[in-house]
């Protein structure tokens, strides 16, 4: 997976695809279940591996009715 740099800091970020495509490696979860959790995230388009875990894990744990 490619990085982009941003400013002074070496933060990572990555874009939807390219967490979808590794979601097995990175999360633990299907690529269908990582698709779920950033779809119409207020996040934008790229996201560090951080801010993706905390939204699939929100999205993993919500309750269901």
């Amino acid at each position: 997976m490619a990085g982009k740099k941003q400013g002074d800091d070496t933060v990572a970020t990555y874009g939807k695809d390219e967490l979808i495509a590794y979601a097995g490696e990175l999360f633990g979860v299907s690529p269908e279940a990582v698709q779920g959790a950033l779809h119409g995230s207020d996040a934008g388009e790229r996201f560090t591996i951080e801010s993706a875990r905390a939204l699939v894990d929100n999205f993993m744990n919500r309750k269901v009715n």
